[in-house]
């Protein structure tokens, strides 16, 4: 059976990660909040919830689906611009993939 200090332990560490998911929601949502595109789901997606998926998708991604989805972000954050966003993330993906991801 384990120890109570050890139960005690796992308690504290998962209500951390719950805490710094939640805060870190918070924190990503005020920088995302001028682009026009992503105010409405920012008003209806907690920023737990958004945390919650991004975080995993950036976990299990490639090298160059990182690489992509930070292109993507820089693009939107800077120029607002959709079309040249996700282009560049599309470009980023076919163009280098293939090198990226075989190193």
């Amino acid at each position: 059976m384990p120890e109570q200090s050890a139960i005690l332990a796992a308690i504290g560490i998962m209500a951390l990660v719950v805490y710094l998911t939640r805060i870190s929601g918070y924190f990503v949502g005020l920088q995302l909040r001028h682009i026009r595109g992503i105010q409405p789901i920012l008003e209806s997606l907690p920023g737990c919830a958004f945390m919650a998926i991004l975080v995993p998708a950036i976990r299990q991604g490639s090298l160059s689906e990182i690489i992509a989805m930070a292109c993507v972000v820089l693009i939107m954050w800077h120029s607002n611009n959709v079309v040249l966003a996700t282009g560049t993330g599309v470009a980023v993906l076919l163009l280098g993939g293939p090198y990226l991801d075989a190193a």
